[in-house]
C-alpha cells in the first residue's frame, strides 16, 4: 500500500495530462485504460489474468492513440 499509493497518484496524473494535452478523442480511451489498470493493480479483478484484464482498454487507447497522431 506505501508503494502503491504514490504510484497510482502518478498514474491519474499522468492521464490527466493527456486528457489536457492531446487530441479530445484520447479522454474516454485514456479514462477507461487508467480504470483498467486501478483495478488490475488493487487485485478488483477477479481470477481475470492481469494481462485478459487489460487487453480491450489498451488496445482501444493504443488505437486512439495512433490515430490522432497520424492526423497531426
Amino acid at each position: 500500500m506505501t508503494e502503491t499509493g504514490p504510484v497510482m497518484t502518478a498514474l491519474w496524473t499522468a492521464s490527466g495530462n493527456v486528457t489536457l494535452l492531446c487530441d479530445e478523442a484520447l479522454r474516454e480511451p485514456v479514462k477507461a485504460y487508467g480504470h483498467a489498470l486501478n483495478a488490475a493493480v488493487w487485485r478488483d479483478i477477479g481470477d481475470v489474468e492481469v494481462n485478459e484484464h487489460l487487453e480491450e482498454a489498451k488496445t482501444a487507447f493504443m488505437n486512439a492513440a495512433r490515430a490522432s497522431l497520424a492526423g497531426a
